[in-house]
């Protein structure tokens, strides 16, 4: 559930000043990025790296970073890390004021938005000179870092979507779990199940109406996408047709309603399956850990549910890359980190999968004969989805982090009754176009 409005919240945030910023910044630092590769005057190379994420994450990637100081004594590597809330705000104002890092943990979701304004490095002279190794890779994932042919980042990770949900709840309703291959159709059977099983105040499933990742996988059930290039890929029926499922589970009691979900927020610790209120969520496979951590029973995993013709629809991303900003005074040095948190055995043996299942296939196989049984689900689930025709999530437009606040905030406009789905809908299709470009 995390990825349904904390990290949109700030991207919608800094969009409407992002290219103003972002011009600014780069007129202020003078560099257009010819100084990539140049070096302190004593010889030292110091780098500064950025991410969010959590306290295993931050913990494991400054391990990471200490071994390759003691490799590498002559860098120096800075770190700076907060909460996906903070991260973008901060790195817009540091990029406008000429004061970017060396490396950003870019997001898929605003990747377009960097690359578009001049703000990230091209790696592919990297990749053509092996510093960075990509030999063996899977292409789609490389595909999705890649704008009008420049490759803009580095993925250290891949997940897949996914649906947790309380085992020992559905064990005690004496229900049985979803199948791999389930449909729609089953999933609302079985959230009214569990629901009526569960009594008053408990939910069948949380509402995945307002996430755009549900609505992916509905598209791509229909042979539809989110976009086509910077337009709309879909239509106001479809969406109706979404929306409309949604409300009716809302109606029957059997998801979790707009009050509830709108006051716990995004967080998988606030997620009723971690809570006791509810016994699904959809999330992605790289979250699984942390659901299992925070619940007191035990959490399985599924797919997301198939069409009811039985297409699949399943989606799996690269949800972030390692890019380099276009003013690092020190790109050849960032290139090498980046090569080295990626395809180092021992860097993956500590950062084992805190940014998802290794995207290098070589320490993607490393890392699975380390990891204890519940890291383990999920490369099975990554294998699993990837199985079923899957697609990887492609770059996203620029003003995705607009569009998705759009849809999120009219779908909870007609889900607390305040529009009708009609004209929830047809806004939603008004004015999602004029956001991308």
């Amino acid at each position: 559930m995390t990825v349904r409005t904390t990290r949109q919240r700030a991207v919608t945030a800094l969009t409407a000043t992002m290219c103003a910023l972002l011009v600014a910044g780069l007129a202020a630092c003078g560099s257009d990025g010819d100084s990539a590769g140049a070096e302190g005057g004593d010889g030292d190379v110091s780098l500064r790296i950025a991410w969010s994420g959590s306290d295993e994450r931050n913990t494991r990637t400054q391990d990471a970073l200490d071994l390759y100081m003691e490799q590498n004594p002559n860098v120096d590597i800075s770190v700076e890390y907060t909460t996906a809330t903070n991260f973008w705000d901060r790195l817009t104002t540091q990029v406008a004021g000429g004061n970017a890092p060396d490396i950003i943990q870019m997001s898929g979701q605003v990747l377009s938005q960097y690359a578009t304004s001049d703000v990230l490095l091209d790696l592919g002279p990297y990749v053509d000179d092996g510093t960075i190794d990509i030999e063996g890779w899977e292409e789609e994932p490389l595909e999705a870092q890649t704008i009008d042919g420049t490759l803009y980042g580095i993925p250290p990770g891949l997940d897949g979507h996914a649906l947790v949900y309380d085992a020992t709840k559905l064990q005690e309703l004496g229900i049985e779990p979803p199948s791999e291959t389930w449909t729609w159709s089953e999933f609302a059977d079985l959230a009214r199940e569990i629901a009526a099983a569960g009594g008053e105040g408990y939910y069948g499933t949380e509402d995945g109406g307002p996430q755009y990742e549900v609505l992916q996988s509905f598209l791509n059930q229909r042979g539809k996408q989110l976009f086509d290039g910077n337009e709309l890929g879909f239509e106001a029926a479809d969406v109706e047709e979404l929306w409309q499922f949604w409300g009716d589970l809302r109606e029957d009691g059997a998801a979790v309603p707009a009050d509830l979900q709108t006051a716990q927020g995004a967080n998988p610790e606030n997620s009723g399956v971690v809570q006791g209120y509810a016994a699904m969520d959809f999330t992605t496979s790289s979250q699984y850990t942390n659901f299992v951590g925070l619940s007191p029973g035990e959490v399985g995993m599924a797919t997301y549910p198939f069409g009811d013709d039985g297409a699949p629809g399943q989606v799996w991303r690269a949800g972030m890359a390692w890019s380099v900003t276009r003013t690092s005074a020190n790109a050849d040095e960032a290139a090498k980190l980046i090569d080295f948190l990626v395809n180092d055995s021992e860097a993956g043996a500590l950062l084992q999968t805190t940014r998802g299942v290794p995207a290098s296939p070589t320490i993607r196989e490393e890392v699975l004969g380390t990891v204890d049984e519940t890291e383990q689900r999920s490369f099975e689930h990554l294998e699993t989805v990837q199985a079923h025709d899957a697609q990887v999530t492609p770059v996203l437009p620029t003003g995705f982090g607009d569009f998705n606040d759009l849809y999120q905030r009219l779908y909870y406009e007609y889900a607390f009754g305040r529009m009708t789905l009609e004209d929830a809908v047809g806004q939603l299709m008004s004015e999602a176009p004029g956001l991308l470009g």
